[in-house]
This record gives C-alpha cells, sequence and structure tokens, in this order.
C-alpha cells in the first residue's frame, strides 16, 4: 500500500511540476550584427584560412569583443560539447590504465624496478589491450572492493 501511495505521489509531482524555462541570452547577439565581428571582417586579409572560417562565424553568436562564443543552450550543441569531452576521458583514462596494468602486473615478477624502466613490451601490449575495456574493469574492481585501498593500507605522516 505504501509503494503505491509512494508511486501515486511521484506522479502527481511529476505532471504538476512546472515546466523549466530556457533563460534567454541577452549578452550574445548574432556574429553578422556585431559591429566588433564586422570590422574584424572588413580588417581580415582576404585569403581562404580567414574569408570561409569568417563567413561561418557569422553564423554563432558574438560577444562584445567580436568574438564567436558557443552558447550551451540547445541540446545540438551541448551534444557537439559532449563528444569530444567523453573522447577526452576515455584517452586518458585508457592510458592511466594501461600504465596502471603494467605496474601491477610487474610487480608480482621479479625484478620489477628493471621492468620499470627497461618495458617488457609483450607484457604492455597485453595491458593496453585490456586497458580498451577500462570502465567496465574500473566498475567490476569497484564493486569488488579492489580499486581503492582500505584505510589501514594507506600510510599516515608522523608529523
Amino acid at each position: 500500500m505504501k509503494r503505491i501511495f509512494a508511486l501515486i505521489l511521484t506522479i502527481f509531482i511529476w505532471f504538476s511540476a512546472v515546466s523549466t524555462a530556457l533563460a534567454e541570452n541577452t549578452t550574445l547577439v548574432p556574429c553578422y550584427k556585431s559591429a566588433a565581428f564586422v570590422e574584424r571582417m572588413k580588417n581580415a586579409p582576404d585569403s581562404y584560412y580567414t574569408t570561409k572560417p569568417l563567413k561561418a562565424y557569422s553564423q554563432l553568436l558574438c560577444g562584445d569583443d567580436g568574438l564567436p562564443r558557443i552558447a550551451l543552450d540547445r541540446l545540438s550543441f551541448a551534444v557537439d560539447a559532449a563528444i569530444p569531452i567523453a573522447i577526452f576521458l576515455y584517452t586518458a583514462g585508457f592510458i592511466g590504465w594501461s600504465g596502471r596494468s603494467y605496474l601491477q602486473a610487474i610487480k608480482k615478477q621479479e625484478k620489477a624496478e628493471e621492468k620499470e624502466v627497461f618495458i617488457d613490451v609483450p607484457l604492455f601490449i597485453g595491458c593496453m589491450v585490456m586497458a580498451l575495456f577500462w570502465p567496465a574493469a574500473a566498475i567490476k574492481e569497484l564493486l569488488a572492493g579492489e580499486l581503492v585501498a582500505k584505510d589501514e593500507e594507506i600510510p599516515i605522516s608522523v608529523r
């Protein structure tokens, strides 16, 4: 009975909530209307590398200085920003995870310090292949309690 009441209350709150309003951007103007941007276009040298981009930028929004800005007030712009961010985070995680797994693998072998300097290439390539799936491996290790160290394993300075 409590669950049904909670479900009904949730549905009621969901449909009675006021929809969000998008704030209108009053500081940015279309670049073709910006005096500073038009001045930049007039002063730019006439070449393929300046004329084409400036014509494309004229469709964007510009600030007071005449430089184009990307306001993430539309979903398409947010997706355009989210894709490079996700690619960067995946790549950075891949690099970190492959190095981490290589260091953990050589720690179990003899002459670990030597293998930090002189890299065991076949082992490292195997670590890199496994690091392609680092998000799944990180979730697995987090759920298993292997990703983070326990409090008693962390050394505390005596100072």
